[in-house]
């Protein structure tokens, strides 16, 4: 489990949101059973974890993470949402989104 904060892009490179708090976790066998013959720590879950963002996230955004590094290229560690986005709203403490994403590699 990794606690962090993202940037999120869309696909045109426009930059919605900065700062989103968010939790990311490997995503298990059952998240996974549409990438079939995928690498295990190439897909992960992400969870909010402040709310849905002011602009929620959506399937093709880019979250690249503002803290970490990925070891292979050196540069800010990214995950495209590959997944259906999930809201739930259970009151402002409650609220928050989940998706599957895959690393991203390359600068």
């Amino acid at each position: 489990m990794i606690l962090t904060t993202v940037q999120v892009q869309r696909p045109e490179g426009t930059i919605v949101a900065a700062g989103v708090w968010v939790q990311i976790d490997a995503a298990d066998t059952l998240e996974r059973l549409d990438f079939d013959g995928a690498r295990p720590f190439d897909q992960f879950m992400v969870f909010t974890r402040q709310g849905i963002p002011g602009t929620p996230l959506q399937r093709r955004d880019v979250l690249v993470d503002e803290n970490n590094t990925d070891a292979e290229t050196g540069a800010f560690a990214k995950y495209r949402i590959v997944g259906n986005v999930e809201s739930f709203t259970f009151g402002a403490v409650g609220s928050h989104q989940e998706c599957l994403v895959e690393r991203v590699v390359g600068k």
